[in-house]
């Protein structure tokens, strides 16, 4: 790659950084490209350069959200399937990167923007093929553990687990710094053993 090719891309970088913070903190509709060119130190011609319109950029972030959330999913897979593990450990594991991956500063971002298009039609419309192609990754990430499970019902347990992580999630991102997030991770982990007949 040439010196010009790795400006563009860095810019192209500072360019989603930036969106991902005013969609995350001002919301999508409120966030004009102008605002996002000057939060990225960019010009408005560059961002058309790398994205059609606005829309086009939302999809952009989305799908960078999308491959953390994959790569959570992906790593505790393989770090799982690499040693014979049972479905217990396999469970905690995953669970354990997935709280890990939600306690980390650089991607809260990413996690208080996934509220706003929860939270926003106009996003949800523009993003649903996406939002539904993530929500399946996320299923599989439970399905072949739980599939494992005796007492699990494999389809009903993996949209309740993923309910619940959303909900522990949302209360994390606008909590203070005093919420509980490690003493909560334990004890759902704990509860899930409980409820799979794992304990």
């Amino acid at each position: 790659m040439n010196e010009n090719n790795a400006r563009q891309g860095d810019k192209k970088e500072q360019t989603l950084q930036a969106a991902i913070e005013l969609f995350a903190t001002l919301g999508y509709e409120n966030t004009s490209i102008a605002a996002i060119c000057t939060h990225a130190n960019v010009s408005k011609g560059l961002v058309f350069h790398h994205f059609k319109n606005k829309e086009d950029l939302l999809r952009a972030v989305f799908l960078r959200m999308a491959q953390l959330i994959n790569e959570v999913s992906v790593d505790a897979n393989a770090k799982a399937s690499a040693a014979v593990v049972t479905p217990k450990e396999r469970f905690i594991h995953l669970v354990e990167q997935i709280f890990t991956s939600m306690a980390n500063a650089e991607q809260k971002r990413y996690y208080q923007l996934d509220y706003q298009i929860k939270c926003q039609p106009a996003m949800r419309e523009i993003l649903k093929d996406l939002l539904d192609a993530r929500y399946q990754l996320m299923m599989a990430s439970f399905e072949p553990i739980l599939a494992m499970v005796p007492a699990a019902d494999v389809l009903v347990d993996s949209h309740s687990l993923i309910a619940e992580i959303d909900g522990i999630a949302l209360n994390y991102l606008f909590a203070d710094d005093t919420y509980p997030l490690a003493a909560i991770k334990a004890r759902f982990i704990k509860k899930q053993l409980l409820l799979l007949g794992l304990a």
